[in-house]
Parts: C-alpha cells; structure tokens; sequence
C-alpha cells in the first residue's frame, strides 16, 4: 500500500508542475479579443469654458438735475441716435429759479452802474486834491463790490441755464436701449450720485462673451483663437467667435484661480442677446483627413499573459524604434517586475508617443510604436508609424479582451 501511495503522490506532483507550465500557453490560446480600426477623419482638441454674451459697448446714462420726470420719449428696444432726447425733466422750479437770478442780476448791475458812476466822479476829484484819500478809497471799494456782486449774479443765471439744459436727457451714442429703469412722473435725486435712467448699447450686430478660464488651461489660449461656442436657446446652432482680449487679472472662484478671456462674437442674425449664457470650446488645434485611432486601444491594458508573450517583442522594437532618450528608461521598465504590470508598462512614454496592440499576418499578438498628434476626448490622430511602416486605413488595433467559450 505505501508504494501505490507514493506512486499516486509522485503523478499528482507532475500533474501540478505540468499544469503550472502549461496554463500560460493554454490560457492564452482561450483569448480573443475586441478591435477598432483606424479611420480617416478630422479632429480638433479644444477647451472648454462658460461665459456670459454681452453688448461690446455699454453707456449708463443719468441725470444731472434733481426733479420730477416729465416725459419719457424712448422704451426698451429702441434705437437711439447720438443726440436724441431720451427724457425731460420737469423746469417748473428751474424756470422760477432762472426768473429769480435774471432779476438779481439786473439789481446788481443797477448797483454796478451806480458804484461805477460814483467812482468815476470821485477819480476826477481826487486827482484834483477836492477830496481825501479815504473818499476816494471807499468809492473804489464799493465799485469793485458791485463789479464782483454783478459777476456772480450772472453766474447764478449762466449754472441755471446750463442746469435747464440738463434737464433734457440725451443719448451720447449711436445705439439701442436695452434698460429703463424710471416712469414718467417719478421723481431722482442726484444729489449725492447720478441715478441711472437707461443704459444704451452701441451696436448689438457686435457682441462679446466674457469666459472664465481655468489656470491649468489659460496657457493654451491665445490672441484671435477661433472659439465655438452654443447657447441654451439654440442647441442645435454653433455659433464661432474669437478671442480678442486675455486679461491679466486673476481671479479668484472658489479658491481656483481663473483668467477672464474676451471673445468677440458677429451678431448680425441679431440672435445673441445680452445676458445669454455660452457654452465655448476654444478650438487648441485642428486637423483634417488624417488617420486615427479609438482612444480605447490606447488605453487598452493586456492581461499577465499577454505582457509575457509580448516582453521580447517589446524590448526588441524599443531598441530599434525608440529615440535614445526614451529607450532605455522603456527597457529598464519592461526589465522591473514590478514595473513591468498592465498599468505602468508604458508610463515611461512621452505624450506624444504611444502604441497599440494588434495581430500580425500570422496570427501573432504584435505591438507597434506610434506618434501621436492631436488628442481630443475619442480619437488621437497617428502621425506615423515609429518602426517607418505606413500607417493605414482600416488597421485593426486590439481594445478588448473577450475569452472564447
């Protein structure tokens, strides 16, 4: 009994050893896999942003005067020219102010007139020794009295009337009235600040979206950087602008700090309206008719089994394709074991150079060094081949794996 015993304990022991070294190569003949194929097309990388669609050029327009509105000769929408009278104020009391100074101006000049007549007859006497010098002195004192008493009464007149010319408010711009805040019949105060009564937008044909910009990404805008951006009223419609303006004042929205960018928008459809809110892409780089790959093969991480079969081919292709300043960070990668896992092996790559699985003509799993150019969120466009191979329509690259049943 003791030798079956061992005999049975020996033919478990090779079956064990036997299935350990055998499992690899069976378990990779079990996978299949899942693939995309390259395709022609365009992509563009972009950022993205929020801002607010707003008139270029905005006038407040207020009063000077304190009173009662008379008449108000404009109304949300309307367009304006430079000049026109947008508002009157009530003249009632200026009108009774103005009759009252115009009335002490002509009391101080009666006053002038007669210090002035006095002065002169005094002159020719003192110069004749009839009378003193304190005679002469006072008629002097009190011509230049009435002389300054009758300038500042015609002061008085002149601010009234300048006032009274105030009282019609008039627009400064060429424009369109898109605030009224003020009714016939209301009564402002300007005393200690201009109150508001409507603010004039110069042309809506021409708009501007102001966009916070993240820090992290402000570095990639620049100065007439075509934007697309939408709007919530129409989804379906991209509108296209362009930054005009990078502002260099941070700011700061909820400890992240942001840059204000100036977009400028051709509203001529007239259909952005001041306040809508846009929701831009700023268009980084752009592209058409190259051949991209599905972001899903880059992505893609092989199982243990796979990184097994692949290493030789790897490291033969990194000594061949790769730059000098890469390869050999890639091959002391591939050489760590605990580097070398489904997740890190390629971590040693710039951005700019990537690879995809796939199977050669012989069914063999295969790997293939690529330069990539523009990224966006799906696709990345493949510059070249590293190995000098064209690079092809319709290639299938590995992005799955599916075991077969």
């Amino acid at each position: 009994m003791k030798k079956y015993k061992w005999v049975v304990i020996v033919i478990l022991a090779i079956a064990v050893i036997g299935y350990l070294f055998l499992r690899p190569k069976l378990s990779t003949k079990k996978l299949d896999f899942n693939y995309t194929l390259l395709e022609k097309g365009n992509i563009e990388a972009d950022v993205s942003s929020t801002g607010t669609v707003e008139a270029i050029n905005t006038v407040e327009i207020g009063t000077q005067i304190s009173g009662t509105i008379k008449k108000i000769y404009v109304d949300y929408n309307d367009k304006v020219k430079a000049g026109q009278i947008l508002a009157e104020m009530d003249l009632k009391l200026l009108s009774t102010s103005l009759t009252s100074a115009k009335a002490n101006l002509g009391v101080s000049e009666a006053q002038l007139y007669q210090a002035k007549d006095e002065f002169d007859r005094n002159k020719s006497l003192y110069e004749k020794n009839v009378i003193s010098t304190k005679e002469f002195n006072d008629s002097k004192y009190s011509y230049n009295q009435a002389l300054s008493s009758q300038k500042a009464a015609k002061a008085a007149v002149e601010n009234i009337e300048v006032s009274i010319g105030y009282a019609h408010i008039t627009s400064p711009i060429d424009g369109t009235v898109i605030e009224r805040s003020v009714e016939e019949g209301q009564t402002v105060a300007a005393s200690f600040a201009t109150p508001t009564m409507f603010i004039i937008a110069e042309d809506l044909s021409k708009m501007q979206i102001l966009a916070d910009m993240d820090e992290s990404d402000i570095g990639y805008i620049k100065n007439q950087m075509q934007v697309r951006f939408t709007v919530q009223t129409y989804p379906d419609k991209q509108f296209y602008g362009s930054v005009s303006q990078i502002r260099l004042q941070p700011i700061e929205i909820n400890n992240v700090v942001n840059y204000q960018v100036v977009v400028d928008v051709d509203n001529e459809k007239g259909l952005l309206l001041p306040g809508m809110t846009a929701n831009l892409e700023f268009i980084i780089n752009a592209a058409k008719d190259v051949i991209l790959i599905n972001n899903s093969a880059l992505r893609f991480r092989p199982n243990e089994t796979m990184l097994k079969e692949i290493k030789p081919i790897l490291e033969n292709k990194a000594q061949t394709v790769l730059p000098d300043s890469i390869k050999n960070k890639f091959i002391n990668t591939i050489n760590h074991e605990e580097l070398y896992t489904p997740t890190n092996f390629k971590k040693t790559l710039p951005s700019h150079i990537d690879g995809y699985f796939f199977k050669d003509n012989q069914g063999k799993l295969d790997f293939r060094f690529i330069e990539i150019g523009i990224k966006s969120g799906i696709y990345s466009e493949i510059k070249r081949h590293l190995d000098g191979s064209p690079v092809m329509e319709n290639t299938r690259a590995i992005n799955g794996i599916k075991t077969k049943k």
